[in-house]
């Protein structure tokens, strides 16, 4: 059978969507990508946890939680990765005196994957997200303080995750920063991307082809359009969370111009816009290394200072009409532009 598989691929109209097919796997089923560094490379003592999904998969993470923290941060990795991946940025958090949680998402890491599901890969992480929000209302429960000052901090489709999850629970979260984060319909995205893979390839009609039709199956399979709605109404909740929204200017993996539309058009609080010049996808903690700490530390710190100042009520979960193009919390394009910093 496998030598039948290999034949197969070997044949020119197979070779010619093989690279289709591979994007179509990708994103409908993330991979359990190894973890290649640990806490201890990075100068941290992590206390390990797992929690159950309300689908009975075990998730698993990592607690830090420095002397005297000032808040604490759940941080969500990128899709078909794990939380290694963002080692980097828990470094800056613990040092700047926040308690980190991390944890790999299913099929993810250290967490188990389910039985293979036919459709919804996109939405089963958000089960995770719960589980581990719940861990930490029971976690920081005894302390006032802590309990009231958490965030949200989601990189690429982690960022996905964590404001489709924000507005929707009935929690009402001191801060949300997105990085490198692709707000946007997810078919342009990969109509993008394969249409930059089929320049120059051979049988580009061929290939034009089994594009069109693997995004559509993709988009249909995962359902991410109903999520992209999802995430509409979340952000439309979350008028008492200031977000922070970190893109690069060079991020060749979607629009960043789409991104700033979602946000100009649905998030109903206030929204700083920071474009680094030559940040590409997931690279901003690196390209402008400095620059990122005192811009995530300093956002963390007034968005912690002003929850402690004014601490809200639970609110019940909120399921909004589009906010009115009157309200004072709707920003435009060009207002988005003149909050971020360049």
């Amino acid at each position: 059978m496998s030598g039948l598989l290999g034949l197969a691929a070997a044949l020119p109209p197979v070779r010619a969507i093989r690279y289709t097919a591979r994007v179509f796997r990708r994103f409908a089923y993330p991979d359990q990508a190894p973890s290649f560094e640990t806490p201890e490379d990075y100068g941290l003592s992590a206390e390990s946890f797992e929690v159950t999904a309300e689908d009975g998969v075990r998730i698993r993470g990592w607690l830090f939680e420095p002397p005297d923290a000032r808040g604490v941060v759940i941080v969500c990795h990128p899709r078909s990765s794990n939380k290694s991946r963002v080692l980097r940025h828990i470094q800056i958090l613990v040092e700047g005196g926040m308690a980190v949680v991390v944890f790999d998402f299913r099929a993810c890491g250290d967490s188990e994957r389910p039985g293979r599901r036919v459709f919804n890969s996109m939405w089963e992480p958000l089960r995770d997200l719960e589980a581990v929000a719940r861990m930490v209302e029971q976690r920081f429960a005894g302390d006032a303080g802590l309990g009231q000052r958490v965030a949200l901090l989601g990189c690429s489709f982690g960022g996905n995750m964590a404001i489709a999850h924000a507005g929707t629970t009935g929690r009402c979260y001191a801060a949300l920063v997105l990085d490198s984060t692709p707000l946007i319909h997810w078919q342009d995205m990969l109509d993008l991307l394969l249409a930059r893979e089929r320049r120059g390839a051979r049988r580009r009609v061929l290939r034009a082809i089994g594009d069109y039709l693997a995004v559509r199956l993709l988009v249909a399979w995962t359902r991410t359009e109903a999520l992209y709605r999802h995430a509409q109404r979340s952000a439309q909740c979350l008028d008492r969370t200031p977000l922070l929204l970190m893109l690069g200017e060079r991020d060749g993996y979607f629009d960043i111009e789409q991104s700033c539309r979602f946000v100009a058009e649905s998030y109903a609080g206030p929204v700083e816009l920071w474009r680094v010049p030559r940040g590409r996808h997931l690279t901003l903690h690196i390209t402008a290394a400095e620059e990122y700490s005192r811009r995530l530390l300093d956002f963390l710190d007034r968005a912690f200072d002003n929850r402690a100042a004014r601490p809200p009520a639970r609110q019940a979960a909120c399921a909004p009409a589009r906010p009115s193009a009157r309200s004072p919390a709707r920003v435009s394009a060009a207002s988005l532009q003149q909050r971020g910093v360049s």
